[in-house]
């Protein structure tokens, strides 16, 4: 009688233990699933967890930069990379032309628009580039 109410005091620790674990994780997943995270490159967790490659590869035209990332709840997730105080973007166009991208004729207000010309439904990247303020804003929107 007495390893039966063991074995029944340890399947219910069990299962409470499980139950708690499972709510947890449910619950620091969903926590943050909708919102925009924005975040450096000294932030090791989000920046390694966050940051496309693309964009994490892309060349630092200033040392003032930071980064943001968009989940796409109901639409496709992007990840950005900002600079402030750049004199212009030519380092980030011809690294765009090194990945295969090409500039479109069309704009997204003054947003540069870049694709891949064999690609209808790939990836889009956005530069844009305001010579007053000296900001320097590269999107990669990824098109699943």
């Amino acid at each position: 009688m007495t390893i039966l109410l063991k074995v029944l005091k340890w399947c219910a620790l069990s299962v409470v233990t499980v139950f708690i674990l499972g709510w947890l994780f449910v619950w620091l997943v969903a926590s943050g699933s909708d919102e925009t995270t924005v975040y450096t490159e000294n932030d090791f967790f989000h920046y390694h967890t966050l940051t496309d490659k693309d964009i994490e590869n892309a060349p630092r035209v200033t040392d003032d930069y930071y980064f943001e990332a968009h989940p796409g709840d109901g639409y496709a997730p992007s990840n950005s990379i900002f600079f402030k105080g750049a004199t212009g973007a030519a380092p980030l166009r011809t690294y765009l032309e090194t990945l295969g991208y090409t500039q479109e004729k069309r704009r997204l207000g003054e947003k540069e628009i870049w694709s891949k010309p064999d690609q209808v439904k790939g990836d889009i990247f956005y530069l844009y580039f305001n010579a007053a303020t000296g900001e320097v804003e590269l999107t990669k929107v990824m098109n699943y």
